[in-house]
């Protein structure tokens, strides 16, 4: 077969480009340490690749997603806490208001740091983020959740909860509005709530009671009727007579299931109540207390209404701390599935780096050792196109 100078010339130089387009691309992958340089030369690859770089991004953002409600959760859990220890202050000086050794004078000072303590509360219970935005306000989270009127406490904001996708398939709330965390707290004893009637002149004093009997238990209102001093009748919420009895000193009561404590010498027309336990908001049971404790009493039946008013209000202050309490406990349980969901997405992260790594990153000791041998074969390919380019029969002529 006769090959033309201008064909060996042809194949010669093709030969030597195909040479360096090699060293090209191989050089290329070395200073970019990626294997698969554009889709075409791994189309599987390349898709897998980007399915993997996608769920990459999405874990990424939940484990941002995690490090905000993280913080959030605990700024709520340090709030809380800080309730807490106001509450527990404000039970101590409720216990302390309620031994007969303290005089109008003295009830008065502990009532000016109640005072300080609710002011607290409230600071506390209206708590901005670094965003500045309250934490306890639900949805309203521009608006100051609690406020003070003329009829007392109320909440501005509502009841929503802020979720954020921490999971391919959990959503975690971000905090606790208000209205559950200061505001649904049941008063009296949780079941029920003893209170003494305001027109009483005699000096009995009930205690917060217990349910005695569950099944009889119907949350019905019964009322305590003294009928002279030394008998009592039992009236159901239609004025009903249900039961009548003795009176003793410090003796339980039983009525509807229901068991209390009557101490001192109530009068006759005295009168105590029996109802089941509402809703009510902390700060309103804190400056109930304040300004029964604000109003001096003059004389024996005036200062066995304040003991009552002062029982009352630490059987709420009970109630309070155990839903403080059970408050904090759920932030600290919803921290601790957070950290559980974060170390999954942290392991997931990890598992998808490596996959990407065996589909994107270059081996680069057989990637040195190819491109040696490229090297190799342009230099050879070069000196056998110098050594035939110069043949011609001219030379031999």
């Amino acid at each position: 077969m006769r090959i033309s100078t201008s064909q060996m010339y042809t194949n010669s130089v093709t030969s030597m480009l195909n040479q360096q387009s090699k060293l090209a691309a191989t050089q290329e992958q070395l200073s970019t340490g990626k294997r698969v340089l554009s889709p075409s030369e791994d189309p599987v690859g390349a898709v897998r690749s980007l399915e993997l770089s996608r769920a990459q991004d999405q874990t990424t953002q939940y484990l941002r997603n995690a490090d905000l409600l993280d913080g959030r959760l605990r700024l709520e859990e340090s709030i809380v806490e800080s309730s807490i220890n106001v509450v527990q202050r404000v039970r101590e000086l409720t216990i302390q208001a309620n031994n007969d050794s303290q005089s109008n004078e003295s009830r008065l000072s502990i009532a000016s740091e109640m005072r300080q303590q609710l002011d607290n509360l409230l600071s506390y219970a209206n708590t901005k983020d670094s965003s500045g935005h309250f934490i306890f306000a639900g949805y309203q989270e521009s608006s100051t959740p609690f406020s003070k009127t003329a009829s007392g406490y109320i909440y501005n904001g509502d009841d929503g909860q802020r979720e954020l996708q921490i999971g391919p398939s959990r959503r975690m709330a971000d905090g606790d509005p208000g209205s559950d965390v200061y505001m649904g707290i049941f008063n009296g004893n949780g079941q029920f709530i003893a209170s003494a009637a305001t027109t009483n002149t005699g000096t009995g004093i009930i205690d917060a009671g217990s349910v005695a009997d569950v099944p009889a238990f119907n949350r019905d209102n019964v009322s305590i009727r003294f009928s002279s001093d030394t008998q009592y009748d039992l009236i159901d919420d239609s004025g009903a007579i249900i039961d009548s009895g003795d009176y003793l000193d410090g003796g339980d009561i039983r009525v509807a299931g229901m068991s209390v404590n009557i101490e001192g010498q109530p009068a006759a027309g005295d009168e105590f109540n029996l109802g089941p336990s509402r809703r009510q908001d902390l700060f309103s049971m804190v400056e109930s207390l304040t300004v029964s404790l604000e109003t001096g009493r003059r004389n024996p039946a005036e200062r066995a209404a304040q003991h009552n008013e002062i029982n009352t209000a630490l059987s709420g202050f009970d109630q309070a701390l155990d839903h403080l309490i059970q408050k904090q406990s759920n932030i600290g349980a919803r921290m601790e599935s957070l950290q559980r969901q974060v170390d999954i997405n942290e392991g997931a992260t990890l598992q998808i780096a490596e996959s990407l790594s065996l589909i994107n990153d270059l081996d680069y000791a057989e990637a040195i050792s190819r491109f040696s041998q490229q090297q190799a074969a342009l230099q050879a390919a070069q000196q056998a196109f110098v050594k035939t380019q110069g043949l011609s029969l001219f030379n031999y002529l």
